[in-house]
């Protein structure tokens, strides 16, 4: 039994996909997602790769509530929001590069505690309000606050482009 058989098994159930305001990032000029350079490093830079994995969060997110529309798991995307989690500390050059030590400073003085920075990922996640309201598909921001993500991210046929090319990855790459 995979993963999804048993979140479908302790309906009502839910699944929060981690995302950021960074999937605005994703090249609207390539369709936010050039399904044929995607693991080519040389055609986008770190900021446009981690831009199109956002956008990728959200399209999965809402193909997948379309696949799961006569079940009871409700599925929404998060983004924590500017959070002092040392996001970098693992990254490149190409990217600390960018950040250095005033990016340090001012992530030390206006970025949120992690505690807080998880309040909308826990409220998505136990929340009474998003089982009684049916809450599905939707884009959250600290906190607690639903908006609506990018023209890109509501694009259907992308979403759709997006779960077709995983699943053919997965088919190949995957031997079950």
């Amino acid at each position: 039994m995979g993963l999804l058989d048993k979140i479908k098994a302790s309906q009502p159930s839910r699944i929060v996909n981690l995302t950021s305001n960074g999937h605005e990032m994703a090249p609207a000029h390539l369709g936010g997602i050039d399904f044929d350079t995607l693991n080519d490093p040389t055609k986008t830079n770190a900021f446009t790769r981690y831009g199109r994995s956002k956008l990728a969060n959200i399209l999965f997110t809402k193909a997948l509530v379309r696949r799961l529309a006569n079940e009871r798991v409700y599925v929404n995307a998060v983004h924590p929001g500017f959070a002092s989690t040392q996001l970098a500390r693992h990254t490149g050059d190409e990217i600390r590069s960018v950040m250095g030590i005033i990016a340090e400073k001012v992530t030390l003085l206006m970025a949120m505690t992690p505690k807080v920075g998880s309040l909308t990922e826990l409220y998505v996640a136990t929340s009474p309000e998003i089982e009684n309201n049916n809450v599905r598909g939707r884009y959250f921001i600290p906190i607690a606050n639903e908006i609506q993500p990018s023209a890109l991210a509501r694009d259907e046929e992308l979403q759709e482009k997006l779960w077709t090319f995983s699943e053919r990855l997965m088919n190949e790459k995957v031997k079950t």
